[in-house]
């Protein structure tokens, strides 16, 4: 007959299939607890028939031994401790356990052994005893405990003791790790490079400084404005040969926006923050000075607008769209006007540059004449907002061009005696690489002018200047390529070129043009028939008489318009610069006119007729040199030189 015996730390049933096994020692097969199988309580579980609950409660009553039937009526009970009958009072009966008892049996051993108290199978007594008990076993351990956590502190000691002692030991030569010695010597020798190619920089000044602004920058454009709009020649022929965009820096952005000519301005710090896609930019700058200003004329006459009177950390001044605070006496900030609160609080808060630009505005050079520091996908993402109209689509060519391997670009020019100076930093993306970067750099310039002559093919100018500018484009790009000094740096890509005095303003004038030229030109359609060229007559008066030139000239520079018709002509013409000085008028006048084809004395006429010429402006004919001169009037009677008459 089976009965059932309860574990008695988890108080499980566990089913035997006889009396048998009794005496022997048993494995819960819910807690893994050992213990003694003993005759439970004469309480029989497997009773059919339940008898009715008694009408009132009935009150509890201590276990205790009942003899089996046969033995005698006063007979002792076993010495064996005895399970708690499963109705009694505190114990808890495990249907899932007596539902599917599993049992392992120890081998065999007496029948009923006899268990001191210090053992963990003689425990007695009620379940809460049991409990109690347990917990008294357990606190016993926080001894043990303490003890280990010492013996792990100690080796831990010990372990660092010798990892310190190991290190200060030479190295047994067979235990150093394997040197890739080619990599060691190359990276050694792309060291050197950078640094040569750093040393030829003209300039050795500080990074650009970017303190007051009320913004982290995105894009910064570093401008020298009193020495490039110095009366150099050098100077005046590569703001001539930008065209509108130096008007359009003169004006539009330092003019208006500083209140200065250019002339009074020593440095002009620009940037601009890049919100959300399709959302206006913020714009500020840092303007510093040549010469003191007095307080009374920055705010009376130059800066003078509406005084915030809400903002008491600084004084903000605000007229139209901006917002002006001053520094000192030769250092202010502008900013839009919805910047008024940041404006106030440029000289306690220092903006950090975004991470893109901090790498590249480490290397840069405040005595450059101008800079410009941007990241490639701020440029891609916003550039209705930095370029005109005409131009976003160069952007979408810039971008392409860098590729998806470079994320930031830091781009510089300098102007000296003998050559034009330019450098060019490409910092690489996270998932990119310098070496990569170097590779990518140097066969974009390689493809560049095979890119362009395509490009020229296209093109068709009505001026032959133009025209015969726009051909020698790839040339010129190629011998650019040529010239350029690629480095590689620990975080950077560095590009150096020099320019020599002629090919710089040649390079600028036949870009612009043939950028103007692409804004015309179907790209996509067959590639026009080449043109016979005409014959040019040998003297330079047949020259001025008989060749025609095209003339659509707005805000155009008197030395570019020279330089254009001495193209068509086939002619050199000489600007005398110093001499037209003398009677106060500067290369870069600017000339607007719309003539179309007409003879290139038609023009020189048109130029010495205009009110501010007239009088003042000669043209010299040298047969015997085959070239022309423009020259002021007293220089050309104190010479002695024979004046040409263009109405002729």
């Amino acid at each position: 007959m089976s009965i059932t015996i309860h574990c008695p730390k988890c108080n499980a049933g566990l089913k035997l299939p006889d009396r048998t096994l009794l005496g022997r020692t048993g494995r819960c097969a819910k807690c893994r607890h050992r213990f003694v199988l003993e005759e439970p309580d004469e309480v029989q579980l497997e009773l059919a028939e339940v008898p009715p609950p008694p009408p009132e409660p009935m009150v509890g009553t201590s276990p205790r031994w009942v003899p089996d039937a046969g033995s005698p009526q006063n007979a002792p009970p076993p010495e064996y401790p005895v399970l708690p009958s499963v109705n009694a009072p505190g114990a808890q009966t495990n249907t899932a356990a007596m539902a599917a008892p599993s049992l392992e049996i120890a081998p065999a051993g007496p029948a009923f052994p006899q268990l001191n108290a210090e053992s963990p199978e003689s425990e007695e007594g009620t379940v809460t005893d049991r409990i109690r008990g347990r917990r008294k076993k357990k606190s016993r351990t926080g001894p043990i405990v303490v003890g280990v956590g010492t013996a792990l502190f100690a080796f831990c000691m010990l372990g660092l003791w010798w990892q310190r002692n190991d290190d200060n030991n030479p190295v047994a030569q067979d235990d150093q790790p394997e040197v890739n010695e080619e990599w060691q010597e190359e990276k050694l020798s792309m060291a050197t490079e950078d640094e040569d190619a750093r040393r030829l920089s003209p300039t050795d000044g500080d990074p650009i400084p970017l303190r007051y602004m009320p913004f982290t920058p995105h894009l910064v454009i570093h401008i020298r404005p009193s020495e490039l709009w110095a009366p150099k020649r050098r100077h005046g022929e590569t703001l001539a040969n930008l065209g509108e965009l130096a008007g359009w820096l003169k004006q539009d952005v330092i003019e208006r926006i500083t209140r200065f000519q250019p002339e009074e301005i020593e440095e002009l710090t620009i940037a601009m923050n890049f919100g959300a896609r399709m959302s206006e930019p913020d714009l500020a700058a840092v303007v510093r000075l040549r010469n003191e200003q007095t307080m009374s004329d920055l705010k009376g006459k130059r800066l003078k607008g509406e005084l915030r009177t809400d903002l008491t950390t600084a004084e903000v001044m605000e007229h139209n769209d901006y917002a002006y605070t001053i520094l000192d006496r030769k250092t202010f900030v502008v900013a839009t006007a919805n910047l008024s609160i940041e404006l106030s609080e440029v000289k306690k808060v220092s903006r950090e540059p975004s991470v893109e630009l901090e790498v590249l505005l480490r290397e840069s050079d405040r005595k450059r004449l101008v800079s410009m520091l941007f990241d490639v996908q701020n440029i891609d993402a916003h550039k209705e907002f930095v370029l005109p109209d005409d131009m976003q689509m160069l952007a979408e060519k810039f971008v392409l061009w860098f590729g998806e391997d470079v994320q930031s670009v830091c781009w510089s020019m300098h102007l000296t005696n003998e050559a034009m100076f330019m450098e060019t930093l490409v910092h690489n993306t996270n998932a990119s690489s310098t070496l990569k970067v170097n590779r990518s750099m140097k066969g974009g310039l390689s493809k560049l002018p095979g890119e362009l002559a395509e490009m020229a093919k296209m093109m068709t100018p009505t001026a032959i200047g133009r025209r015969q500018l726009i051909g020698r484009l790839p040339a010129m790009m190629h011998g650019l390529a040529l010239g350029t000094k690629i480095s590689v740096a620990s975080d950077f890509v560095r590009m150096t070129t020099f320019l020599p005095d002629k090919a710089a303003p040649n390079l600028a004038a036949a870009a612009l043009f043939a950028w103007n030229q692409s804004l015309t030109t179907d790209f996509d359609g067959p590639a026009p028939v080449a043109v016979v060229q005409q014959k040019i007559p040998d003297k330079v008066v047949d020259r001025l008489k008989q060749i025609k030139v095209y003339v659509d000239y707005a805000r155009t520079p008197l030395n570019q318009v020279l330089n254009m018709i001495s193209e068509d002509i086939k002619t050199p013409i000489e600007l005398d610069g110093s001499a037209l000085m003398l009677v106060g008028i500067t290369q870069v006048e600017k000339q607007t006119m719309s003539l179309g084809d007409v003879p290139a004395i038609t023009v020189l006429d048109r130029i010495v007729s205009t009110e501010k010429f007239r009088g003042n402006i000669v043209v010299i004919v040298d047969e015997q040199a085959k070239k022309i001169t423009v020259t002021s009037r007293p220089s050309a009677e104190e010479k002695g030189l024979e004046i040409f008459d263009t109405k002729q």
